[in-house]
């Protein structure tokens, strides 16, 4: 039995969070030209990922493209 970790209006997004997270990091990797790993603990790591986090905001919804713009643009502003 999988263990519920997001959910969204009562019904469980679980997999569809981690296939997002999953293409958002891939996203940073490409960009960056970084490792996988290395990108995904900078995302992690990220305010853009605590945002991500909250599903009531619907951010999840959007494209992994969009997220890492957010991401993107979050990196930029702490520089």
């Amino acid at each position: 039995m999988r263990d519920v970790i997001y959910t969204f209006n009562g019904k469980d997004i679980t997999m569809n969070m981690c296939i997002q997270i999953r293409a958002v990091i891939k996203v940073i990797q490409e960009r960056l030209q970084i490792t996988f790993q290395d990108a995904l603990v900078l995302f992690y790591r990220s305010e853009t990922y605590k945002v991500l986090r909250n599903t009531d905001n619907v951010l999840w919804a959007e494209s992994a493209e969009y997220i890492a713009d957010r991401y993107f643009e979050e990196r930029q502003t702490k520089s």
